[in-house]
């Protein structure tokens, strides 16, 4: 219902064939997430988003959604989102769901927690579970061998009349039980989001692991 094409990268010339959510976060399918947020519709897109105060539409309402919803639904249209805002998502999905509030402290301060669930926590293990695969075998493999196991998703954020925007977001340790790092980095006009913001996420990460914050 909607003019504007949805395409996947002109680099990605292999076909994703059927793909359910793990495997269009893997593959960083955006015709996947074009037709998911068509079928669940304007609203739970606007609810969630406004857990992380992300703005999805310039009239943050049901009709000012709807004519972008597609696009919206893989990153793009009239969604705007700061690299903290992204942090904040990997980060409830690490910590099973709920949201950590934000607070500016010293890294050796416990961080308070708050009652507010962003998803199930058996459904944001499945997320986590798919961002490791995103590393493991899709889209973030150039840090497949980083000696962190590292769960993510890429982002290729296309801007008018200059290259892309890099993203990449996501926590390590995957799988672990202790203290993980969440982080989201963006590297604007840079392209691919594997290529150039992925690297400086594993950077990170080998820091923190060094400098012992993460376990």
């Amino acid at each position: 219902g909607q003019s504007r094409p949805v395409r996947d990268d002109l680099l990605d010339t292999a076909p994703h064939g059927h793909v359910d959510l793990d495997r269009g976060l893997v593959v960083s399918c955006n015709a996947y997430f074009a037709q998911l947020a068509q079928s669940i519709g304007p609203q739970a897109v606007l609810d969630a988003a406004s857990l992380f105060q992300i703005s999805v539409a310039r009239t943050p309402t049901t009709a000012g959604l709807r004519s972008m919803l597609a696009h919206v639904g893989y990153g793009q249209g009239e969604a705007v989102v700061t690299p903290l805002k992204l942090a904040r998502v990997s980060a409830a999905i690490a910590a099973g769901g709920a949201i950590v509030p934000v607070r500016w402290e010293p890294a050796s301060a416990g961080a308070a927690r708050d009652d507010t669930r962003f998803l199930p926590r058996r459904d944001a293990e499945r997320l986590a579970r798919a961002m490791r695969g995103v590393v493991t075998t899709g889209t973030g493999r150039s840090l497949r061998a980083h000696p962190v196991a590292i769960a993510g998703k890429t982002g290729t954020a296309e801007i008018g009349g200059a290259p892309a925007h890099a993203w990449f977001t996501g926590f390590a340790p995957a799988g672990g039980t202790g203290r993980r790092l969440a982080f989201a980095v963006l590297v604007e006009n840079a392209g691919y989001g594997g290529r150039a913001a992925a690297p400086i996420a594993g950077a990170i990460v080998s820091a923190a692991s060094e400098l012992g914050l993460i376990k």
